[in-house]
């Protein structure tokens, strides 16, 4: 009953009886009854407080409609580049993606193999100028207010193995690590920030996860790196996954790996990259045709999955001729020999291979010749997004695939004095193949443009060399989540 409704038959109180008695002799008279307000209080106030009761405990109220993330101008942004793995990997370059405004940075290096970074210094960043920081140790680069969007950095010497210069992450996935005397692997850690940071990583095998106490808590001091032997820390053969998390503060994770054939030749080393999430269609650019190696797969989940291992060509993608599906128990690793899927028939126009399955999972290439190369799933670059990716200079391709349909590709690219040796070469590309296109050897600075679609693209370096560098996209806005009231 509201507030606006009268009770249609009040027992009323004193007032009502006498208001309402029948005087006698005047049969069928009734007077008309007067309500106490009284009594109309005592019966409205305890049903208005059990309906609100009632609202209270009942349904939640209808719920916010979910909202899209704003987009903002990033205002604080780090790139930690790892310490090269040789003395020919070269200084570090900065710079930014087109039309970026840019200014002043902070740079702090950790050289040789120092567990903490040095002295900040600050050098000027703009776009189309590559930005020199002279060392082989630790770089960390960090832009505020206008000078954080659009930071890009990485090595420029004709190494054999080029580690990614990346942004903190706060959870990855790697597959393809070692820890043996044969395949090991060093998982290095830097903390960009003052603040101390913690990281958990958790290690998979043939057979699941891999108990270690050591590898759970792990704190990274501010503005320190920290260095994983896993062949020190847990050693044990066979290839393995990792599941890195920050828990606290922000790091960058880098994983270098080296194989060595135990007084049989030179180890070879090269840099693992980190894979964002588990995907149920991945594209690993870059894969030589006649490449020597093994495709890894890594199931997350709690469930079976079945993996089917695709050629990515020059004119098609297609799955190659008697080439079975792969079966990976959860929280296992799989192995494809290369050999299997590029076969003879299949190898022509090879540009990368597509690993696609039901449920998400994590792959790698590992590449093993006269050299060492690592590759990792590509990222998409959005439309009309320009994207600049710091190379090293000799041999290389350009190599682009993944296309959501028809569409065109801007490449500039530049020397390390700045010299335009590639100026806004176009390419078509399609859905469902790929395109690769040949670099100048001085050539340290390349920027990709597409339209129309979305795009993949990774830099193969060719020669005697093996590896590839992915192109990524640079942070330029901040997602700002939409916050609603409970």
């Amino acid at each position: 009953m509201t507030d606006d409704q009268q009770p249609t038959d009040p027992t009323g109180g004193r007032r009502a009886d006498r208001a309402g008695t029948t005087a006698p002799g005047r049969r069928g008279l009734v007077q008309a009854r007067k309500l106490d307000v009284l009594v109309v209080l005592g019966v409205l106030l305890p049903l208005g407080v059990a309906g609100s009761l009632a609202v209270v405990d009942g349904d939640d109220p209808a719920p916010y409609p979910d909202s899209p993330p704003s987009s903002a101008r990033l205002t604080d942004a780090s790139l930690v580049c790892a310490a090269s793995g040789s003395s020919t990997a070269g200084d570090v370059l900065v710079t930014r993606v087109p039309d970026m405004r840019g200014g002043q940075v902070a740079v702090r290096v950790a050289d040789g193999a120092a567990r903490s970074l040095g002295e900040r210094r600050s050098v000027d960043v703009k776009s189309g100028r590559l930005t020199t920081i002279a060392t082989d140790g630790d770089v960390v680069v960090r832009g505020k207010d206008a000078a954080a969007p659009g930071l890009v950095a990485g090595r420029t010497g004709e190494a054999r193995a080029a580690a990614e210069c990346r942004a903190p992450a706060f959870d990855e996935w790697y597959v393809g690590i070692g820890a043996a005397a044969k395949q090991s692997s060093t998982i290095e850690l830097v903390n960009p920030d003052g603040g101390p940071a913690v990281v958990e990583i958790a290690l998979y095998g043939r057979h699941g996860l891999v108990e270690e106490e050591e590898l759970h808590g792990i704190q990274v001091p501010g503005n320190g790196v920290v260095r994983l032997d896993l062949s020190q820390v847990t050693p044990r053969r066979g290839t393995l996954a990792a599941h890195v998390t920050v828990v606290r503060g922000r790091v960058v994770t880098t994983v270098r790996h080296t194989y060595d054939p135990l007084g049989r030749g030179t180890p070879r080393i090269d840099f693992l990259p980190a894979q964002a999430e588990p995907s149920v269609d991945n594209l690993l650019l870059g894969v030589p045709a006649d490449g020597r190696g093994e495709v890894n797969i890594f199931n997350p989940g709690d469930s079976e999955v079945r993996a089917t291992v695709r050629v990515v060509s020059d004119s098609a993608v297609f799955t190659p001729a008697g080439l079975d599906d792969v079966v990976v128990p959860p929280g296992s690793v799989r192995q494809v020999l290369l050999s299997q899927v590029l076969t003879k028939a299949a190898r022509e126009g090879a540009l990368g291979l597509e690993v696609v399955a039901a449920q998400p999972v994590v792959t790698s290439v590992r590449l093993l010749g006269e050299d060492l190369g690592l590759i990792a799933p590509v990222v998409p670059i959005a439309e009309d997004e320009p994207e600049t990716t710091i190379v090293p200079a000799g041999p290389k391709l350009l190599v682009l695939a993944g296309a959501s349909g028809p569409g065109s590709v801007r490449i500039t690219a530049t020397d390390a004095q700045g010299k335009v040796l590639v100026d806004g070469k176009r390419v078509e590309i399609g859905a469902d193949r790929g395109v690769s296109v040949k670099l100048p050897d001085a050539v340290v600075a390349v920027t990709v443009q597409a339209s129309n679609t979305v795009v993949a693209a990774a830099i193969e370096l060719t020669g005697d060399r093996v590896g590839v560098l992915r192109v990524h996209p640079a942070e330029v806005d901040a997602q700002v989540p939409v916050v609603r009231p409970e």
